[in-house]
């Protein structure tokens, strides 16, 4: 793994988000070294001076892509809001994160389903586990945040592990089908994660008077 001396340099935040594209693009077993260097206009040893090996670039990007995560849900989970303001907060910006990061994000998905579909080396296994914790992590604080507010009386459908995952697939869906247009403006981008966050909060049992108020209160 690259020396946390070399992490946040320019030349690393290149190679990272060149590798991001790469993995989502030609899958983990088609991208290479080599290929990334090369949209990069760059030498595999470029590459190699931050990371050893394919492996470690893989698990950096999927590093990069759960630390997107968290600080996308920071401001949200920490504000002094009611729980569903929190909630919606951290959901509209979940939503942002999974499309403006999407080859990232995908990444990461794709690195937590791997593990079901071969054998892994040991150190494949303790990477994954790492991120499996994270993953954890970050549900918790969606829980949290979901139980506050079900106890304040603003979600009337008790949570269960099926409730929040079903939530959590919700706002974490552009991963798997959006694609920008080319017109596309950032209030479109904004009305498809309201639309996305509105549906999410109504499977929650959210009103809809309610989900208009916290929507109106955001802008």
């Amino acid at each position: 793994m690259a020396s946390r001396l070399t992490k946040g340099t320019k030349g690393y935040e290149e190679i990272l988000d060149a590798a991001a594209l790469s993995f989502q693009t030609r899958g983990y077993d088609g991208a290479s070294i080599d290929a990334v260097a090369r949209s990069m206009n760059s030498t595999k040893g470029r590459v190699y001076h931050y990371f050893p090996s394919k492996v470690d670039l893989f698990n950096a990007v999927r590093e990069r892509a759960m630390d997107l995560a968290f600080d996308a849900l920071r401001g949200g989970y920490e504000s002094d809001g009611t729980p569903l303001e929190r909630l919606t907060i951290m959901a509209h910006e979940y939503v942002r994160v999974m499309m403006r990061h999407q080859p990232y994000m995908q990444v990461l998905v794709d690195g937590l389903q791997r593990r079901r579909h071969r054998a892994l080396t040991e150190e494949q296994r303790g990477e994954i586990k790492r991120h499996l914790s994270a993953r954890k992590r970050l549900e918790q604080q969606f829980r949290e945040v979901v139980l506050a507010a079900q106890d304040a009386g603003e979600i009337q459908i008790a949570l269960h592990s099926v409730t929040l995952q079903t939530f959590l697939m919700a706002l974490g869906g552009p991963v798997l089908w959006y694609s920008p247009r080319p017109d596309e403006t950032p209030e479109d981008r904004k009305a498809i994660a309201e639309d996305i966050v509105k549906f999410g909060l109504r499977g929650l049992g959210v009103a809809d008077d309610k989900i208009e108020s916290l929507r109106k209160s955001d802008d």
